[in-house]
């Protein structure tokens, strides 16, 4: 099934009329990104600038480099790359050779957001490096160039509390024959690797992704406490995350077109799936591919509450060569630690029926309660 998410009227700037930001993400992250007292605002029309007005951002007056930034930044991006992104979807097999373009935020804690305009477009991707208080907001990201270059759409390592809140990532759920790694076309929506911890993932739309993001990119790279909710996922092959140790907390999303495995627990890892959706998924929630180190999970009041649902919802299994474990008895198989932070989650059925009215861009920022579920 595909979802067609409707869009907020058209050419509404979101700065103008948003007020600051509160620091409550729904999620693990507490940042409010460079929203803060003494920000600087700047706008951005292109990936270039962005980088330019980082740049400047590490200096004092006297343009001496200050450890961490000079000052908080929030930046407007109003750049559209449409074209590109229209050319790279008419050449899908062409664009995981090209060079990986991208913005890197390195060594930046002063705090940070990038906020884009309704109708704003990207085909570069943002990488956080050893920066902390980041938060990217109503961002579309589209076809990243560079999968043989670690081109992810987002990349958070080495980088806590991060915010990443109603964007669009997109590209296609495709196998080219000949990529150099022999494993994907198009690199990961969102990777969080190293020492990333308290990222809240929320109200993003990412549709046609291969590997949509990790949790950690090796068995002792583990650790962290993420947050996933109220996010669609449609036509996605895998990695919902892909989970290396540490706690995940997955409410409130929307989970459809799954092809290959969703949420895979692995290195002891645990987490509480919480009242999401699930339809037409294969391996929903499973741990495999490491054989050993099996992660746990709390299933709670999801619309799938036990085997007698997989047929009316479309969810199927399948074996892995290596020990496996799958939530086939959907039970679960571990207790999760008490959540830190305060939340609202709304039932599975208004996930299904009401989520494609606020996740992604162009929705003004709005989000999911129990009185728009009726």
């Amino acid at each position: 099934m595909k979802y067609l998410l409707p869009s907020a009227a058209a050419g509404l700037l979101l700065l103008a009329a948003q007020p600051t930001m509160a620091a409550n993400t729904g999620g693990y992250a507490t940042t409010d990104g460079g929203d803060v007292a003494g920000a600087v605002k700047k706008t951005a029309r292109s990936m270039q600038d962005i980088i330019d007005i980082i740049e400047e951002a590490k200096k004092d007056a006297n343009g001496k480099k200050v450890k961490g930034g000079a000052y908080p930044l929030v930046i407007t991006y109003n750049g559209n790359e449409d074209a590109l992104i229209k050319a790279a979807e008419a050449n899908i097999c062409g664009q995981w050779s090209k060079d990986a373009r991208g913005v890197e935020i390195k060594e930046f804690t002063k705090g940070i957001t990038i906020l884009g305009t309704n109708g704003s477009s990207a085909n570069f991707g943002i990488w956080l490096v050893k920066s902390s208080d980041i938060v990217i907001r109503n961002m579309r990201f589209g076809y990243m160039p560079g999968g043989a270059q670690d081109g992810d759409a987002i990349r958070i390592d080495n980088t806590p509390n991060v915010w990443i809140d109603h964007n669009e990532i997109f590209a296609k759920n495709f196998e080219c024959a000949g990529t150099k790694d022999g494993d994907t076309t198009f690199e990961s929506a969102i990777d969080i690797k190293k020492a990333s911890t308290n990222v809240t993932i929320s109200y993003n739309y990412i549709h046609g992704i291969k590997k949509v993001g990790l949790s950690g990119f090796s068995s002792s790279d583990t650790g962290r406490d993420l947050t996933y909710h109220h996010n669609i996922y449609d036509d996605v092959n895998a990695r919902l995350p892909l989970q290396r140790g540490g706690q995940v907390h997955a409410y409130n999303n929307l989970y459809t077109g799954i092809t290959s495995s969703g949420l895979n627990v692995r290195q002891k890892g645990i987490a509480l799936i919480e009242r999401n959706w699930f339809e037409n998924a294969k391996n929903p929630v499973t741990s495999r591919y490491d054989g050993s180190n099996f992660g746990t999970w709390e299933l709670r009041n999801n619309n799938v509450m036990s085997p007698a649902d997989f047929a009316k919802y479309n969810i199927t299994w399948d074996k892995d060569s290596k020990p496996y474990v799958n939530a086939e008895d959907w039970k679960s198989t571990g207790t999760f630690a008490s959540v830190p932070y305060s939340y609202s989650p709304v039932s599975p059925q208004c996930v299904k029926d009401k989520l494609a009215n606020y996740a992604g861009v162009n929705k003004n920022l709005a989000v999911l309660t129990a009185a728009n579920c009726n």
